[in-house]
């Protein structure tokens, strides 16, 4: 049974451990159990005897087979290849309705799709779900009871496994033509750092499959982000009909502009130990909401489950943000269960003002899996290189100093030399 042990934390809002009190103060409506506690349609359900898919049963066949299916008909199943008769014994409870996103009712099914969400119930009628009962009520003429029916599913966390998945990655990157740039950035950057990963055997290009997929220009949204949803929403239609992710492990999706190790990747998954043919995504990094679009890694399950369930999520959750956070909320919302490693991303966005564009300090840190943005060619080749140890920090130019289109360092006092010639590429001979 596709069953994997999880730490579960949150359920109806709240914050909790495994075990008793796991699911917050709320929990799951009555006869509701976890759904990666159950078993997957088609799988062996004699054990759980529970059903993960919404509305299936487990039936029994025989002492030896017992399997979730929405129907079952005594006897020799259509496509039954051993031709032995089922039973069609029930065992447990048929899996209850899936839950329900806001503004549909969850009177029956007791749960909310999105976490931190509660089911609050109006009158016998109707229920629906909401961070709190005043926002509901407030713009309802009718009164509400208010009373909690349940809450969210919870967020569960994998722990590590004693048949951990394999390390084959699929990598993708989306090119932007002319897309939003920094100051003293050139529009097309990303065509010119992709060609130096091809030439070069590196970045992407180091997984064991590759694509590349055009994206468009897209608008500035809060924080230094860009409203970019739709563009991956396009692109993960385009992953899927590519079908590649399919034959590896892993899938992952690396900005262009992401100094990224494919090979730590590899030797972090090892030591994490992530269960095999299971739905699970890497949290990446200790800052907000620990995941950011920088370096994306989705197991083979959680990719399938992504492209299944984000017709429903574009509509409930919407368009207006960053394609992270989204995935992020879309994951959560379809019960994909994560693992932390927050090695494996360092952001400069997260790291508040000071920070330089062009500077390279902080990339010989071996524990990093990736390293983000370096949007010039010498900028992206200068941290690589002081990762791999080619070259240090205090071979740079100092940041003050700095020409165009030199990497440099903000630690660094060196300067270039009257006979130095430009262009350069930062680095002090």
């Amino acid at each position: 049974a596709a069953v994997a042990a999880a730490t579960l934390l949150g359920g109806g809002g709240g914050v909790g451990l495994a075990g008793a009190g796991a699911f917050g103060e709320v929990g799951f409506a009555e006869g509701r159990k976890p759904p990666w506690e159950c078993t997957i349609d088609g799988d062996d359900c004699s054990e759980t005897q529970c059903c993960s898919q919404p509305g299936s049963q487990c039936y029994r066949k025989n002492t030896y087979w017992a399997s979730c299916n929405q129907t079952c008909t005594p006897g020799v199943m259509p496509g039954d290849k051993d031709g032995s008769a089922w039973s069609c014994e029930t065992i447990g409870p048929r899996a209850p309705p899936p839950c329900s996103w806001e503004g549909e009712s969850c009177l029956e099914s007791g749960c909310c799709r999105r976490i931190g969400f509660k089911c609050f119930q109006k009158d016998s009628s109707w229920a629906s779900c909401s961070n709190d009962c005043e926002s509901l009520s407030s713009s309802d003429p009718e009164p509400w009871a208010c009373k909690v029916l349940g809450g969210d599913l919870g967020v569960h966390v994998f722990e590590k496994s004693k048949h951990p998945a394999g390390t084959s990655l699929y990598c993708f990157t989306v090119v932007t033509p002319k897309g939003v740039v920094a100051p003293g950035v050139e529009p097309g950057y990303e065509q010119t750092l992709l060609q130096q990963m091809k030439d070069h055997g590196i970045g992407i290009y180091g997984c064991n499959a590759t694509g590349v997929f055009e994206g468009q220009r897209v608008s500035k949204g809060g924080w230094q982000s860009v409203v970019n949803t739709d563009i991956f929403l396009h692109v993960w239609t385009l992953v899927r009909e590519n079908k590649t992710y399919l034959g590896y492990d892993w899938t992952v999706k690396a900005d262009a502009d992401a100094v990224f190790f494919p090979d730590r990747l590899r030797a972090h998954l090892i030591g994490m130990g992530p269960p095999e043919a299971t739905p699970l995504y890497l949290h990446n990094i200790e800052f907000r909401f620990h995941f950011m679009g920088a370096l994306e890694v989705l197991s083979q399950k959680a990719v399938d489950v992504l492209l299944t369930s984000f017709g429903e999520c574009a509509k409930n959750l919407g368009h207006n943000g960053g394609e992270d956070y989204f995935t992020m909320q879309c994951l959560d919302a379809s019960l994909v269960g994560h693992m932390t490693d927050f090695t494996l991303l360092d952001d400069k966005y997260t790291h508040g003002r000071g920070w330089n564009l062009f500077d390279i300090n902080g990339c010989d840190n071996p524990a990093i899996v990736a390293f983000h943005p370096y949007k010039h060619v010498n900028s992206w080749m200068g941290c690589y290189q002081v990762a791999m140890g080619i070259h240090t920090p205090e071979d740079f130019v100092g940041c003050d100093f700095r020409w165009h289109g030199d990497a440099c360092s903000l630690n660094s006092p060196r300067q270039h030399a009257g006979t130095d010639v430009k262009p350069s590429n930062g680095i002090i001979r």
